[in-house]
């Protein structure tokens, strides 16, 4: 993309004349989020290929089939029907906030299925042992999404966000949550390289149904360089008190959440 001296670098909001735009609407995507989106699929597929080289040819570590289980079984579907999803959705008669929040509960719930799954298998698959899991990492991520899932209604109902823009940003929030980002200062930046993408598109379809809930989106009333870092500081303060919760409950009731050799 080229741009003159004076003009002013887009921020994603500039891209769609409305809100529902880039998911829903019938206007066809800007040119910049167009190459935002490919470049970010691109990366994504890059990722999933090395990961399945690396199971098949170097080491077959379960926990990295879990990718294509969340994003294959789940990811696909949820894009391929997301107008008619977000139609059923949007009609649902239930209070908003509410409705955000159980829609929000029911990823969690479904994607740690997966997690627990790929888990178990590094255990070796039992079937009592991976229904126990199962509630394990539901007790778990019951509590660490919850502030993720109040941080974006505050978000998209006062600041105001595009879709495109809660998908991606939602999705990096996810590279703190998952200590992905950490892997920067220690110098890993291949690695940073090959599980961002994976994370980033995780968190986002972990948003995706509460977001296509949401009706007429409010406008944005401030800058996106505002905007931006209040997408990561408004989860993580509304996360302090259900994490503060979940590790006073942790340190009384291990066995009722996943061992720490999995989530530390």
């Amino acid at each position: 993309m080229t741009m003159s001296a004076d003009q002013p670098a887009p921020s994603m909001e500039s891209a769609y004349a409305s809100n529902d735009g880039e998911l829903l609407g019938p206007k066809r995507p800007s040119r910049p989020i167009r190459a935002l989106v490919r470049v970010s699929v691109a990366w994504l597929i890059v990722a999933l290929i090395f990961w399945a080289w690396y199971l098949a040819a170097v080491a077959f570590v379960p926990q990295f089939l879990y990718p294509y289980l969340w994003l294959g079984l789940v990811g696909l579907p949820v894009w391929f029907w997301r107008r008619p999803l977000a139609v059923r959705l949007r009609a649902w008669r239930f209070p908003g906030f509410l409705k955000f929040m159980v829609l929000g509960y029911a990823m969690v719930l479904i994607e740690e299925v997966f997690a627990a799954l790929v888990n178990n298998l590094s255990e070796g698959f039992v079937w009592p042992l991976f229904v126990q899991r199962i509630g394990q990492f539901w007790a778990l991520n019951l509590f660490t999404f919850t502030g993720f899932f109040v941080g974006w209604y505050l978000l998209a109902r006062f600041i105001g966000y595009s879709r495109i823009e809660m998908f991606y940003l939602g999705g990096c929030f996810g590279l703190y949550s998952e200590r992905v980002i950490f892997l920067l200062p220690q110098g890993q930046l291949l690695q940073f390289i090959l599980f961002a993408p994976l994370i980033i598109f995780t968190y986002g379809l972990i948003l995706t149904p509460a977001m296509l809930s949401l009706g007429e989106l409010r406008k944005p009333r401030l800058i996106w360089l505002l905007r931006y870092p209040l997408t990561f500081l408004i989860p993580f303060l509304c996360s302090i008190p259900p994490v503060v919760l979940l590790q006073s409950l942790r340190a009384s009731f291990p066995d009722a959440f996943p061992p720490r050799k999995f989530i530390p």
